[in-house]
């Protein structure tokens, strides 16, 4: 399977869906498709993947289950941002895309984020790595004053 490719068929499939981008769980960008214009704009793109990462943590203190999707609508454009597998898929399209059309996406996405597990699973700090043996360099020695 090529993700990419797979990634741009499901962007050019729904209308106004102008790019698709995944992160790891860290806030690392993976990988990203989409049109020049939106690709272009790297500071947008942070910065909506930094507020979500900080965001995540805060919503699991409300005990509400895991993540699944954020949706949020503005005036010129709609954020879908899905969890799945150990990845967030974000959706970026325009204000008149369907949005019951960018919430069902997540079903196309599963696939792709299950092959991605697959083939390299994300590093970061989830449990995956057996925890180390020695002391944590951050802490002090037992005999410091």
């Amino acid at each position: 399977m090529n993700v990419q490719q797979e990634l741009e068929e499901l962007m050019l499939t729904y209308e106004g869906v102008c790019a698709i981008f995944i992160t790891d769980h860290d806030g690392g960008l993976i990988l990203n498709v989409g049109l020049p214009v939106t690709l272009d704009n790297s500071r947008f793109r942070q910065q909506l993947i930094v507020s979500h990462v900080t965001t995540i943590p805060q919503i699991h203190k409300l005990n509400m289950g895991g993540h699944q999707t954020t949706f949020a609508m503005y005036e010129s454009h709609q954020i879908a941002i899905h969890s799945l597998a150990r990845y967030y898929f974000i959706v970026h399209a325009g204000a008149n895309t369907n949005t019951g059309a960018m919430l069902a996406l997540r079903e196309k996405l599963a696939p792709i984020a299950n092959y991605m597990m697959t083939v390299c699973p994300p590093i970061d700090g989830d449990g995956l790595m057996p925890p180390p043996s020695f002391a944590s360099a951050a802490a002090p020695p037992p005999d410091f004053d």
